[in-house]
Protein backbone atom coordinates (compact mmCIF):
# COMPACT_ATOMS: atom_id res chain seq x y z
CA UNK A 1 0.00 0.00 0.00
CA UNK A 2 1.39 3.40 -0.97
CA UNK A 3 1.86 6.15 1.61
CA UNK A 4 -0.99 8.14 0.07
CA UNK A 5 -3.29 5.14 0.16
CA UNK A 6 -2.36 4.43 3.79
CA UNK A 7 -3.09 8.03 4.77
CA UNK A 8 -6.45 7.86 3.00
CA UNK A 9 -7.27 4.54 4.76
CA UNK A 10 -6.41 5.95 8.20
CA UNK A 11 -8.43 9.08 7.50
CA UNK A 12 -11.43 6.94 6.56
CA UNK A 13 -11.10 4.98 9.81
CA UNK A 14 -10.98 8.19 11.82
CA UNK A 15 -14.09 9.41 10.08
CA UNK A 16 -16.10 6.41 11.29
CA UNK A 17 -18.33 7.20 14.27
CA UNK A 18 -17.11 5.65 17.52
CA UNK A 19 -19.90 3.82 19.38
CA UNK A 20 -20.57 5.34 22.78
CA UNK A 21 -22.80 4.04 25.57
CA UNK A 22 -26.23 5.65 25.69
CA UNK A 23 -26.59 8.46 28.18
CA UNK A 24 -28.61 7.03 31.04
CA UNK A 25 -28.51 7.17 34.80
CA UNK A 26 -28.35 4.21 37.13
CA UNK A 27 -31.92 5.02 38.08
CA UNK A 28 -32.95 4.95 34.41
CA UNK A 29 -31.36 1.53 33.97
CA UNK A 30 -32.89 0.12 37.17
CA UNK A 31 -36.28 1.45 36.10
CA UNK A 32 -35.90 -0.41 32.79
CA UNK A 33 -35.46 -3.70 34.64
CA UNK A 34 -38.27 -2.84 37.04
CA UNK A 35 -40.66 -2.16 34.16
CA UNK A 36 -40.39 -5.77 32.98
CA UNK A 37 -43.57 -7.79 33.51
CA UNK A 38 -41.78 -11.17 33.59
CA UNK A 39 -38.39 -12.49 34.60
CA UNK A 40 -37.74 -13.39 30.97
CA UNK A 41 -38.27 -9.71 30.16
CA UNK A 42 -35.83 -8.78 32.94
CA UNK A 43 -33.26 -11.03 31.24
CA UNK A 44 -33.91 -9.21 27.96
CA UNK A 45 -33.54 -5.82 29.65
CA UNK A 46 -30.29 -6.83 31.37
CA UNK A 47 -28.67 -8.24 28.25
CA UNK A 48 -29.74 -5.16 26.29
CA UNK A 49 -27.91 -3.00 28.84
CA UNK A 50 -24.79 -5.15 28.44
CA UNK A 51 -24.96 -4.89 24.65
CA UNK A 52 -25.45 -1.13 24.82
CA UNK A 53 -22.08 -0.86 26.59
CA UNK A 54 -20.33 -3.23 24.22
CA UNK A 55 -19.84 -5.91 26.88
CA UNK A 56 -19.41 -9.47 25.65
CA UNK A 57 -21.44 -11.82 27.80
CA UNK A 58 -22.10 -15.54 28.08
CA UNK A 59 -25.52 -17.02 28.89
CA UNK A 60 -25.39 -20.18 31.01
CA UNK A 61 -28.81 -21.89 30.87
CA UNK A 62 -30.06 -24.41 33.39
CA UNK A 63 -33.27 -26.35 33.96
CA UNK A 64 -35.32 -27.19 37.03
CA UNK A 65 -37.70 -30.14 37.18
CA UNK A 66 -40.91 -28.20 37.72
CA UNK A 67 -42.11 -24.66 38.42
CA UNK A 68 -41.56 -23.33 41.94
CA UNK A 69 -44.33 -21.38 43.62
CA UNK A 70 -46.04 -18.89 41.32
CA UNK A 71 -43.09 -18.60 38.92
CA UNK A 72 -44.07 -20.52 35.76
CA UNK A 73 -40.55 -20.96 34.32
CA UNK A 74 -38.47 -24.13 34.39
CA UNK A 75 -35.64 -22.64 32.31
CA UNK A 76 -33.19 -20.30 34.04
CA UNK A 77 -30.31 -18.26 32.65
CA UNK A 78 -27.25 -16.97 34.47
CA UNK A 79 -25.34 -14.25 32.62
CA UNK A 80 -21.57 -13.81 32.92
CA UNK A 81 -18.91 -11.31 31.82
CA UNK A 82 -15.25 -12.25 32.38
CA UNK A 83 -12.07 -10.16 32.33
CA UNK A 84 -8.42 -10.87 33.01
CA UNK A 85 -6.43 -14.08 32.75
CA UNK A 86 -4.87 -16.73 34.93
CA UNK A 87 -5.98 -19.79 36.91
CA UNK A 88 -7.52 -17.90 39.85
CA UNK A 89 -11.02 -16.50 39.63
CA UNK A 90 -12.89 -13.89 41.66
CA UNK A 91 -16.69 -13.86 41.22
CA UNK A 92 -18.75 -10.70 41.67
CA UNK A 93 -22.48 -11.48 41.74
CA UNK A 94 -25.99 -10.09 41.92
CA UNK A 95 -29.33 -11.68 41.09
CA UNK A 96 -31.46 -10.03 38.44
CA UNK A 97 -34.75 -11.90 38.85
CA UNK A 98 -37.67 -10.51 40.87
CA UNK A 99 -40.07 -12.19 43.29
CA UNK A 100 -43.63 -13.16 42.47
CA UNK A 101 -46.31 -11.51 44.60
CA UNK A 102 -49.24 -13.28 46.24
CA UNK A 103 -51.46 -12.58 43.23
CA UNK A 104 -48.91 -14.12 40.87
CA UNK A 105 -47.76 -10.83 39.36
CA UNK A 106 -44.09 -9.89 39.38
CA UNK A 107 -42.68 -7.53 41.95
CA UNK A 108 -41.04 -4.51 40.34
CA UNK A 109 -37.89 -5.68 42.14
CA UNK A 110 -36.23 -2.25 42.06
CA UNK A 111 -34.38 -2.48 45.37
CA UNK A 112 -34.29 -6.29 45.22
CA UNK A 113 -32.32 -6.43 43.03
CA UNK A 114 -32.40 -4.22 39.93
CA UNK A 115 -30.26 -1.59 41.67
CA UNK A 116 -27.37 -4.01 42.27
CA UNK A 117 -27.75 -5.55 38.81
CA UNK A 118 -27.39 -2.30 36.88
CA UNK A 119 -24.63 -1.14 39.22
CA UNK A 120 -22.61 -4.23 38.23
CA UNK A 121 -23.15 -3.44 34.54
CA UNK A 122 -21.27 -0.17 35.16
CA UNK A 123 -18.63 -2.00 37.21
CA UNK A 124 -18.10 -4.41 34.32
CA UNK A 125 -17.68 -1.52 31.89
CA UNK A 126 -15.04 0.03 34.16
CA UNK A 127 -13.12 -3.23 34.71
CA UNK A 128 -12.92 -3.87 30.98
CA UNK A 129 -10.32 -1.11 30.69
CA UNK A 130 -8.15 -2.35 33.57
CA UNK A 131 -5.20 -4.75 33.58
CA UNK A 132 -6.32 -7.35 36.11
CA UNK A 133 -3.85 -9.72 37.78
CA UNK A 134 -6.48 -12.47 38.08
CA UNK A 135 -9.67 -13.37 36.27
CA UNK A 136 -12.73 -11.48 37.44
CA UNK A 137 -16.16 -12.77 36.48
CA UNK A 138 -19.33 -10.78 37.05
CA UNK A 139 -22.35 -13.06 37.29
CA UNK A 140 -25.98 -12.03 37.18
CA UNK A 141 -27.84 -14.94 38.79
CA UNK A 142 -31.32 -16.06 37.83
CA UNK A 143 -33.93 -17.69 40.10
CA UNK A 144 -32.48 -16.37 43.36
CA UNK A 145 -36.01 -15.65 44.48
CA UNK A 146 -36.92 -19.33 44.05
CA UNK A 147 -34.42 -20.47 46.67
CA UNK A 148 -30.99 -19.41 45.39
CA UNK A 149 -31.40 -21.77 42.44
CA UNK A 150 -29.26 -19.98 39.86
CA UNK A 151 -26.22 -19.64 42.09
CA UNK A 152 -26.53 -23.29 43.15
CA UNK A 153 -26.37 -24.31 39.49
CA UNK A 154 -23.47 -21.95 38.89
CA UNK A 155 -21.43 -23.39 41.77
CA UNK A 156 -22.12 -26.93 40.54
CA UNK A 157 -21.27 -26.14 36.92
CA UNK A 158 -18.01 -24.43 37.90
CA UNK A 159 -16.85 -26.79 40.64
CA UNK A 160 -13.45 -27.15 38.96
CA UNK A 161 -12.75 -23.39 38.91
CA UNK A 162 -10.14 -22.03 41.30
CA UNK A 163 -12.51 -19.65 43.05
CA UNK A 164 -10.55 -17.49 45.47
CA UNK A 165 -13.34 -15.08 46.49
CA UNK A 166 -16.98 -14.22 45.90
CA UNK A 167 -18.59 -10.82 46.50
CA UNK A 168 -22.39 -10.79 46.39
CA UNK A 169 -24.34 -7.54 45.99
CA UNK A 170 -27.97 -7.63 47.13
CA UNK A 171 -30.15 -4.66 48.22
CA UNK A 172 -28.11 -1.63 47.12
CA UNK A 173 -30.79 0.92 46.27
CA UNK A 174 -30.88 3.44 49.11
CA UNK A 175 -29.45 4.17 52.54
CA UNK A 176 -26.17 5.23 54.09
CA UNK A 177 -24.79 2.20 55.98
CA UNK A 178 -23.16 -0.81 54.37
CA UNK A 179 -24.11 -4.17 55.86
CA UNK A 180 -21.97 -7.21 55.12
CA UNK A 181 -21.50 -10.81 56.15
CA UNK A 182 -21.01 -13.53 57.08
CA UNK A 183 -18.30 -11.61 58.91
CA UNK A 184 -17.16 -14.18 61.48
CA UNK A 185 -16.03 -17.09 59.27
CA UNK A 186 -12.24 -17.57 59.41
CA UNK A 187 -12.14 -18.09 55.62
CA UNK A 188 -13.56 -14.59 55.16
CA UNK A 189 -10.87 -12.79 57.20
CA UNK A 190 -9.00 -11.37 54.20
CA UNK A 191 -12.22 -10.26 52.48
CA UNK A 192 -13.38 -8.69 55.73
CA UNK A 193 -10.16 -6.70 56.06
CA UNK A 194 -10.45 -5.48 52.48
CA UNK A 195 -14.07 -4.52 52.96
CA UNK A 196 -13.45 -2.63 56.22
CA UNK A 197 -10.52 -0.82 54.59
CA UNK A 198 -12.74 0.13 51.65
CA UNK A 199 -15.38 1.45 54.05
CA UNK A 200 -12.72 3.66 55.65
CA UNK A 201 -11.35 4.82 52.29
CA UNK A 202 -14.83 5.64 51.00
CA UNK A 203 -16.00 7.12 54.32
CA UNK A 204 -19.02 4.83 54.50
CA UNK A 205 -20.23 3.37 57.84
CA UNK A 206 -20.20 -0.42 57.76
CA UNK A 207 -21.82 -3.04 60.03
CA UNK A 208 -20.60 -6.63 59.97
CA UNK A 209 -23.21 -9.40 60.32
CA UNK A 210 -22.35 -12.87 61.64
CA UNK A 211 -25.25 -14.00 59.45
CA UNK A 212 -26.88 -12.05 56.61
CA UNK A 213 -30.38 -12.64 55.22
CA UNK A 214 -30.39 -15.51 52.69
CA UNK A 215 -28.69 -14.65 49.41
CA UNK A 216 -26.66 -16.20 46.62
CA UNK A 217 -23.54 -15.95 48.77
CA UNK A 218 -24.74 -18.96 50.78
CA UNK A 219 -24.08 -21.42 47.95
CA UNK A 220 -20.49 -20.21 47.72
CA UNK A 221 -20.07 -20.48 51.50
CA UNK A 222 -21.26 -24.10 51.26
CA UNK A 223 -18.60 -24.67 48.62
CA UNK A 224 -16.02 -23.28 51.07
CA UNK A 225 -15.26 -20.23 48.93
CA UNK A 226 -14.34 -17.05 50.87
CA UNK A 227 -17.54 -15.05 50.47
CA UNK A 228 -19.13 -11.82 51.64
CA UNK A 229 -22.57 -10.42 50.78
CA UNK A 230 -22.94 -6.65 50.67
CA UNK A 231 -25.92 -4.30 50.85
CA UNK A 232 -26.72 -0.78 51.97
CA UNK A 233 -29.68 0.47 54.04
CA UNK A 234 -30.35 3.34 56.48
CA UNK A 235 -28.36 3.20 59.73
CA UNK A 236 -31.30 2.53 62.05
CA UNK A 237 -32.52 -0.29 59.82
CA UNK A 238 -29.01 -1.75 59.67
CA UNK A 239 -28.95 -2.14 63.44
CA UNK A 240 -32.54 -3.42 63.58
CA UNK A 241 -31.71 -6.00 60.91
CA UNK A 242 -28.57 -7.06 62.78
CA UNK A 243 -30.64 -7.70 65.90
CA UNK A 244 -33.36 -9.51 63.96
CA UNK A 245 -30.85 -11.81 62.19
CA UNK A 246 -28.31 -12.40 64.94
CA UNK A 247 -29.57 -11.65 68.46
CA UNK A 248 -32.45 -14.13 68.69
CA UNK A 249 -34.69 -13.80 71.78
CA UNK A 250 -32.22 -11.34 73.30
CA UNK A 251 -32.71 -8.81 70.48
CA UNK A 252 -34.86 -6.45 72.53
CA UNK A 253 -37.06 -5.89 69.48
CA UNK A 254 -40.79 -5.77 70.08
CA UNK A 255 -42.66 -8.82 68.72
CA UNK A 256 -43.34 -8.40 65.03
CA UNK A 257 -40.80 -5.61 64.64
CA UNK A 258 -39.01 -5.62 61.29
CA UNK A 259 -36.91 -3.00 59.51
CA UNK A 260 -38.65 -1.06 56.79
CA UNK A 261 -36.54 -2.79 54.14
CA UNK A 262 -38.21 -6.09 55.03
CA UNK A 263 -41.59 -4.49 54.34
CA UNK A 264 -40.39 -3.21 50.97
CA UNK A 265 -38.77 -6.18 49.26
CA UNK A 266 -41.11 -8.86 47.88
CA UNK A 267 -44.02 -6.40 48.02
CA UNK A 268 -45.75 -4.05 45.56
CA UNK A 269 -43.78 -1.21 47.20
CA UNK A 270 -40.43 -2.31 45.74
CA UNK A 271 -40.56 0.35 43.04
CA UNK A 272 -38.02 2.72 41.42
CA UNK A 273 -39.31 5.61 43.55
CA UNK A 274 -37.57 3.90 46.49
CA UNK A 275 -34.17 4.16 44.80
CA UNK A 276 -31.53 6.82 45.33
CA UNK A 277 -29.29 7.66 42.38
CA UNK A 278 -26.72 9.04 44.82
CA UNK A 279 -26.62 5.83 46.86
CA UNK A 280 -26.39 3.63 43.78
CA UNK A 281 -23.53 5.68 42.37
CA UNK A 282 -21.76 5.56 45.71
CA UNK A 283 -22.09 1.79 45.86
CA UNK A 284 -20.82 1.50 42.29
CA UNK A 285 -17.66 3.30 43.37
CA UNK A 286 -17.49 1.20 46.53
CA UNK A 287 -17.77 -2.03 44.55
CA UNK A 288 -15.01 -1.00 42.14
CA UNK A 289 -12.69 0.01 44.98
CA UNK A 290 -13.36 -3.25 46.82
CA UNK A 291 -12.76 -5.41 43.74
CA UNK A 292 -9.43 -3.66 43.16
CA UNK A 293 -8.35 -4.42 46.72
CA UNK A 294 -9.46 -8.04 46.50
CA UNK A 295 -7.56 -8.75 43.27
CA UNK A 296 -4.44 -6.74 44.14
CA UNK A 297 -1.19 -8.67 44.26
Amino acid sequence: MSTAALIAFLAALQAQPVPVPPVSTLLDDASTLAAAATNDARFDALTALLRSRGLTFVVEPFTIEKPIGKEPRTEGRNVTVTFGAGPELVVIGAHYDAARLADGSLSRGAVDNAASSVMLVRVAAALRAEKLPVRVRIVWFDMEELGLVGSAHYVKQHASDRLTAMLNFDINGFGDTVVFGPSALPANAALRRNLVATCADQNIPCVGFPQMPPGDDRNFVKAEVPTISIGIIPAVEAHQLWLMMNAGPASGLAPGTAPSIMRTIHTPDDVPAKLSEETMARMQGFALALVRKVVAR
